[in-house]
């Protein structure tokens, strides 16, 4: 969970009489909400999480939802048309310089079951050979087209589709005579949401045959699964990598953005609020419900969050002062996602917690990831413990974060890889012992250096009779000086001596013990 998640869960987890929450308004994309999402997981799991707020969600178009949000008329925006995002960061609307990425979905071309267009047997994985077949039997009187029509995500992706093509467009990017707004006969404009659009396909109530339309797989898989849909298929989907537009071009991601107050004087926004939804759906909690939505075998959204990273691991125990190194990469979960580059990553480590608790990392290298994504992280072995990399929580204007080329939304929130546990192998050497009548003064060097502001660092001095055969007992136990050299006297009665030294520095390095000196006391 990102830094802000964990700060924002720490506050007000008593809950709140409904009558009292802060309602949290959002003005936001009817995928969400025709897919069940909104419902299913976001209402209820923000609920538990913050019952201090209330959300209320504003279902329309991108196009009315990025009105409405600049107007004053909700504390957060959650969309999916990047085009149209991107000059609304760039006016400063945004409370953060980017906007976060909080999952994805698809967008699938549904049709007829008689598909008289033939879509689904020459351009199953084409988007734009498929507009162009659909286009052909309109002309034809074979098909019609169902569009959004409402500036939605949808709409806007519809016409970068239609761009793609080479049938000949009106002054709105729509098919029709060129320098006219004036659509083709088979072109249909539904004005409606993600849902209501699916349905009127259905029905398809125009001049000849079956209708096309497209739509997310979260909202047509709903319809489908509870009977409201029958008549239509998904005839086109996953555009190839060699087809128009590339792998990307049905990729639809969501962007959450809570709104800057100051764009808004006079107007109360409720920021926290926003926030604390932010950090709902940027949590792991929520994150992880996204893969079993509806179902684990056909979800319709995928974590978008925190991208991928990975790491080699280190493990073993190493003598002090060694150097080992951490090696991996990140990777944007969005299908054919530019690289994350120019990131911040850092080395970190914490010391074995005790069992029950959890463990206390801090930074002990740092780098930044190359234009690949890859990063390589050098440490010192200086103590035991677990390491990991992290990517600290920022929303800085990092371009490749989380976003389709040349668009300014998709911040990231704090990201970690488990890069393994090392040991430190101490070391202790014990020189000729010195004496002045029964008091012995032992002197050597310890290894790595003792430091008792992050461990309990002690030198124990064992001893027994010479040429008895009894075990080393514990003589005397002192807190080691911080630094290299010890020195430690004690008191022996008179006899033959055998004497050795033992360095202990708990969750730092491992206990050693010196050899063993001989010395007589009278």
């Amino acid at each position: 969970m990102g830094v802000l998640a964990t700060l924002v869960l720490g506050i007000g987890l008593v809950a709140a009489p409904a009558a009292l929450a802060s309602p949290v308004i959002v003005q936001g994309t009817t995928d969400v909400r025709d897919a069940g999402l909104l419902q299913d997981v976001i209402e209820p799991g923000f609920h538990a999480a913050y019952p201090q707020y209330e959300l209320k969600y504003i279902a329309v178009g991108t196009g009315q939802a990025i009105a409405g949000a600049k107007a004053g008329q909700g504390d957060a925006l959650m969309v999916h048309a990047p085009s149209q995002e991107k000059p609304f960061v760039e006016e400063g609307y945004s409370l953060e310089p980017r906007g976060r990425a909080v999952f994805y979905s698809d967008y699938v071309i549904p049709g007829p079951l008689a598909d008289p267009a033939e879509v689904l047997t020459k351009a199953p994985h084409n988007a734009a050979l498929a507009y162009e077949l659909i286009a052909k039997a309109g002309e034809e009187g074979k098909a019609n087209f169902v569009s959004r029509g409402d500036n939605s995500g949808t709409n806007t992706q519809e016409k970068a589709i239609w761009k793609l093509t080479k049938v000949e467009l009106n002054k709105l990017g729509e098919p029709g005579p060129a320098g006219t707004e004036s659509n083709d006969a088979w072109y249909h404009k539904a004005g409606a949401g993600q849902a209501e659009t699916v349905l009127l396909t259905q029905q398809c109530p125009f001049t000849g045959a079956g209708c096309y339309e497209m739509t997310d797989r979260g909202t047509f898989n709903r319809l489908a699964n509870n009977g409201s849909v029958t008549q239509l298929q998904i005839v086109s989907q996953h555009n190839e990598v060699s087809a128009p537009g590339g792998q990307n071009l049905l990729s639809n991601p969501f962007t959450f953005y809570a709104i800057n107050p100051a764009k808004e004087p006079g107007i109360n926004i409720n920021v926290e609020g926003a926030k604390a939804l932010m950090a709902y759906l940027t949590s792991e909690e929520f994150q992880g419900k996204l893969a079993g939505y509806p179902s684990p075998s056909a979800p319709a959204f995928f974590a978008d969050a925190h991208p991928k990273m990975t790491s080699t691991s280190v493990s073993g125990t190493l003598s002090p002062g060694a150097a080992f190194s951490v090696s991996g990469s990140l990777a944007n979960l969005l299908p054919g996602s530019p690289a994350v580059a120019g990131v911040p990553v850092n080395l970190q480590q914490a010391p074995f917690p005790p069992a029950g608790q959890s463990p206390t990392y801090t930074t002990i290298a740092s780098a930044t990831t190359g234009g690949d994504g890859s990063y390589s992280l050098q440490g010192i072995a200086t103590r035991e413990g677990l390491l990991r990399v992290e990517m600290p929580n920022t929303n800085a204007a990092y371009p490749n974060l989380g976003v389709m080329p040349l668009v300014a939304a998709g911040g990231l929130t704090q990201t970690f890889a488990a890069a393994g546990a090392i040991g430190v192998q101490s070391q202790v050497a014990l020189r000729k012992p010195s004496k002045k009548k029964n008091v012995v003064t032992l002197r050597g060097t310890i290894g790595p250096a003792a430091n008792n502001s992050v461990g309990a660092a002690t030198l124990v001095v064992q001893g027994r009779k010479a040429g008895k055969h009894t075990k080393m007992h514990a003589l005397k136990k002192v807190r080691a000086k911080e630094g290299v050299a010890y020195t430690v006297s004690v008191k022996l009665k008179p006899g033959k001596w055998k004497l050795r030294v033992r360095y202990r520095n708990p969750g730092v390095v491992s206990p050693v013990t010196s050899r063993a000196v001989s010395v007589s006391v009278r």
